[in-house]
């Protein structure tokens, strides 16, 4: 009879069988240290223990509480290994390609939203520009139902707030290259946006002071 460990991801306690648990913390463990020594290393392996609690908790049921090997060799083959997504940084796969690898849901992008990000999730989803799905509903708007077909899209379709929801929403997979990309994008967009407020606040002192 193996022997079955306790291991906390992201919160999380996971009943692990013996080979599988050492298999896992030595992913960890590598996972921790290559984004440890870089900045926004912390939000990058957060986002990745989280999407890990998640396909863990798809293979547990009723009968099945203890993470298996097999189960651990899936969840490494379906984020990827260090070496794997160092790799991609050196060779970089053409964003079409991966998209047709990833599983899409439909979500409410509140990211590029005029009210609830219902339009622009819709426009994720089947590839279109959101601007189709906002005129269809102020056209349909004519007829008084597509303020409550609105309204009810709004309520059941779940906004995408985490990295993995953002990523399953344009149809990339949910790997560990793709988390950190999506991160690092949102920092430069950040860092962008503050050199902006930066330049104008600048621009303005020297007019007042000019």
């Amino acid at each position: 009879m193996n022997k079955i460990m306790n291991i906390n991801i992201g919160g999380v306690v996971f009943h692990v069988d013996e080979a599988a648990y050492e298999k896992l913390k030595q992913y960890l463990d590598q996972l921790n240290k290559h984004f440890n020594r870089s900045s926004g290393g912390d939000e990058i392996y957060n986002d990745i223990e989280t999407r890990i609690v998640e396909l863990f908790q798809q293979r547990l049921t009723k009968e099945k509480e203890v993470i298996s090997m097999e189960d651990v060799d899936e969840v490494i083959n379906i984020m990827g290994k260090p070496s794997d997504f160092e790799e991609d940084q050196e060779n970089e796969v053409n964003d079409s390609t991966v998209r047709q690898l990833g599983r899409k849901r439909l979500f409410r992008d509140v990211e590029n939203r005029m009210l609830g990000g219902v339009c622009a999730g819709l426009g994720a989803y089947f590839r279109l520009d959101t601007v189709w799905f906002r005129i269809g509903f102020i056209v349909a708007t004519l007829s008084g139902l597509s303020i409550l077909a609105y309204l009810i899209l709004w309520v059941i379709i779940p906004p995408a707030r985490t990295i993995s929801e953002k990523l399953e929403m344009q149809g990339d997979p949910v790997t560990v290259s793709n988390i950190e990309k999506s991160i690092r994008e949102e920092m430069n967009e950040i860092r962008d946006k503050l050199d902006d407020l930066a330049s104008q606040a600048k621009s303005k002192f020297r007019k007042k002071t000019s």
